[in-house]
């Protein structure tokens, strides 16, 4: 079992924060926005994780590296679309 969290503040001063949660084999997000936590459509294959983010003039970006039977794999999230894998290898 483990964790990791990302947060940011966006442009009208509100926080949001990620945290990634596995249960040794499955990734799942929570969401916290606007005082309420939900649940993502997040959830990949992971009994590790890690994340970070960043925001820059194309806005957010998320990205997510689960590990499972010693493969990593990078889950990417840019602003306005939708979850994707990236480019990141194990090496």
């Amino acid at each position: 079992m483990g964790t990791a969290s990302v947060s940011w503040v966006d442009s009208a001063g509100a926080n949001h924060l990620r945290v990634y949660a596995t249960d040794g084999y499955t990734v799942n997000e929570r969401c916290y926005n606007n005082g309420a936590w939900t649940t993502s459509i997040f959830s990949q294959a992971g009994s590790a994780i890690s994340a970070t983010s960043w925001t820059d003039s194309g806005g957010l970006h998320l990205r997510v590296y689960c590990t499972n039977q010693d493969a990593t794999v990078e889950w990417c999230l840019d602003q306005g679309g939708d979850w994707y894998q990236g480019q990141y290898t194990t090496l």
